[in-house]
Order: C-alpha cells, then sequence, then structure tokens
C-alpha cells in the first residue's frame, strides 16, 4: 500500500510518497493549513490538482500519514484529518503533530530535544519513540518566542514606531505602512499568524544588519530561555531544529544558543528527507 506523507505547518507543507523501494518527494511547496484558525481550501485544491493524478486509481488502497502543526489537540487533528478525507475519503488516514514528525525525521529512532522554528514555535523531548512536549502551547499572541510570527510581530511593531532603519523598512513595507490594511490583516483575518510570519522575509534579505541580528538574537535569546525553563541540562545536550526560520537564521540560533550552554546539532529546512527515510525504513 502507498504511503503518501504530508508535513504540514501553518503557512506551507511539503507531500512525499513512498511506493515500496519508491520514494517520490513533490518539490512544489504546497499551501499549509492550521486546523485552529486556518481555511483547508486552498490545501486542498492543490492536493487535488498535483498529488491526485499520481496515485493508484484505487484510492482506498492509500494510506496518508500527516503531520500537521496545531494538532496536539484531538478537536484539531480530527480537523486535519477531516480536510483531507475531504480530498481522499476512502484512503485511511493518521494525523500526528509536526513535533513527532520533526522528531522522526530529524532523529529517527535516537534521542533529544527537536526543535520547530516556522510560521510558529514548538519544542519537545524525543526519547526514540515518544515525544514529551512540556511547554503549554500558547500561540504566536502569547508565546511562539523565535518564530516567524514572534520575530514578525516585533519588527512590524518597530516599522510602525519608526524604529527600524530605513533600508530594512523600505523592504519590509515597500509601499508605505498603509497602517489600516495591516490593522485589518492583523487583527480581523483569519490568516494572520502566516500574514505576521511573512514579514520575517525581508529580515532574512538583510540578516547583516547589525538591527536585524539583534532584533532576531533577542527573540532565540527568549526562546533560550523558555526550552531551558521545561528542559533539565541534560536533555539540552543535543537539540536538533527545523523550519524556515531556523534554516535562515541557522548561524545566529546556534551562536545564541551556545551563550545559554545550549548546543544545536543539527538544522534542516524541514524534516520531509528524513521522515521518508524513516517511513520507508518502517516499512521495512
Amino acid at each position: 500500500m502507498p504511503l503518501l506523507i504530508g508535513d504540514i505547518g501553518g503557512s506551507s507543507s511539503r507531500w512525499a510518497m513512498v511506493a515500496g523501494v519508491r520514494t517520490h518527494i513533490w518539490q512544489d511547496r504546497f499551501p499549509g493549513f492550521n486546523p485552529l484558525t486556518g481555511d483547508p481550501l486552498p490545501l486542498q485544491q492543490q492536493l487535488r490538482e498535483v498529488i491526485s493524478p499520481h496515485l493508484p486509481k484505487d484510492v482506498g488502497a492509500l494510506e496518508v500519514m500527516a503531520y500537521g502543526a496545531g494538532c496536539g489537540a484531538p478537536a484539531r487533528a480530527q480537523r486535519l484529518r477531516d480536510a483531507l478525507l475531504a480530498v481522499w475519503p476512502d484512503a485511511r488516514i493518521l494525523v500526528g503533530t509536526d513535533l513527532l514528525g520533526a522528531a522522526h525525521g530529524l532523529y529517527g529512532n535516537s534521542s533529544g530535544v527537536v526543535l520547530i522554528l516556522g510560521t510558529g514555535m514548538n519544542a519537545g523531548y524525543y526519547d526514540g519513540a515518544q515525544v514529551h512536549a512540556r511547554m503549554p502551547s500558547l500561540g504566536y499572541i502569547l508565546g511562539d518566542e523565535g518564530s516567524g510570527a514572534d520575530i514578525g510581530k516585533h519588527a512590524l511593531h518597530d516599522a510602525l514606531y519608526g524604529l527600524m532603519p530605513a533600508p530594512v523598512l523600505a523592504d519590509m513595507l515597500p509601499g508605505g505602512s498603509g497602517l489600516p490594511d495591516i490593522l485589518q490583516a492583523v487583527y480581523r483575518s483569519t490568516g494572520a499568524q502566516a500574514y505576521v510570519a511573512s514579514f520575517t522575509g525581508a529580515l532574512a534579505r538583510h540578516a547583516g544588519e547589525p538591527y536585524v541580528q539583534g532584533l532576531v538574537a533577542s527573540r532565540f535569546d527568549a526562546l533560550a530561555r523558555v526550552l531551558q525553563r521545561f528542559h533539565p541540562p541534560p536533555e539540552l545536550g543535543e537539540v536538533r531544529a527545523t523550519g524556515s526560520v531556523a534554516h535562515g537564521f541557522r548561524d545566529l540560533l546556534q551562536e545564541v544558543f551556545s551563550r545559554h550552554g545550549i548546543r544545536v546539532k543539527g538544522v534542516e529546512q524541514d524534516p520531509l528527507q528524513g521522515l521518508v527515510a524513516f517511513h520507508a525504513q518502517q516499512r521495512g
């Protein structure tokens, strides 16, 4: 039975298929889906158009393993499952957390702290079989330290208060502040988290600027303190990270964490390659 693997974040997702000794990884960046606040329609449409034509005609012979952001609560995991069942109603669909997917992809059967830094943030200790997520998930308004949404939120604050250097501001808000539109997107849209996180991309283009270095380092510093609060020193002896923010600012992440005595031993843009290897091994 072919296995379709989905690594689904709040902003984007990636997909691969394991079929016997053959694997296929779609290079496309698919839409993401946050089961708490997101709209599944863009992801569903892309799955139907791009992936469904490659599946066996008997879709009932398909198994889907979806690792999704925000799926720690059963109701949210079911919402993701329902969204995928709308695309493949006869498939066997299993849903796990994005943190478990990152652990499988980064560690396989070994152990250590796994960290996701993309649109949002999540972390836990993986013992080689299960993830122990001790840190409460507070979302991007109260938590998600070091994430794209967290960094983007602080960057927007500085931009709108005139605290950002002109070259960075011109790249981040090329059409000017547009304050009413920004406030509308932040406070009244269903995709606010992804919208706020999107501004981190402009910061990455100015990663050498002292302002950017200082802002991002301050958020990584806050993240390090949170990790130390919930993980004893032996667990932090090895941290592996994944996600666009972790990858884009990996040198700064390692530098800031090292000042806290935390060793970042690996950073991947996403865990999909590792997930393919993990599941291929599991299936023998």
